[in-house]
């Protein structure tokens, strides 16, 4: 069922940053893959003191897509001190509100297409 593509996400990335201007880290939002649908519209978030790739994705399972935080493997351990740890503290408290985000507004907008109001929910 497709309901959002990366213009869409890119959009509710923007929505939530504007709405959280004290979040930290940098959000890039890549398209994933090129068909408008369930796996489109891949966050891509850096963290600003480890180079650990990051980035959230919507994962469907039993029908129903629920986003997720991926952190990739590292082949070394990296040490910080007290306020790196607050720094990457900050940016995972980043990711994981714009994980409920994108949560919540992707079921915002299946719900408006369950009940036929798709001209609410921008739907890419």
């Amino acid at each position: 069922m497709p309901y959002r593509n990366q213009a869409t996400v890119q959009r509710w990335v923007d929505d939530y940053l504007a709405e959280n201007p004290e979040q930290s880290g940098s959000v890039t939002v890549l398209e994933k893959d090129f068909t408008p649908g369930p796996d489109s519209g891949m966050v891509v978030v850096s963290l600003s003191n480890a180079d650990t790739v990051t980035y959230i994705q919507a994962a469907v399972t039993d029908g129903l897509p629920n986003w997720l935080v991926t952190f990739e493997a590292r082949s070394e351990g990296f040490d910080l001190d007290g306020a790196g740890v607050h720094r990457l503290a900050s940016d995972l408290f980043t990711i994981a509100g714009l994980c409920d985000y994108l949560q919540r507004r992707t079921e915002a907008a299946m719900a408006a297409i369950a009940r036929g109001d798709v001209a609410s929910q921008p739907l890419g």
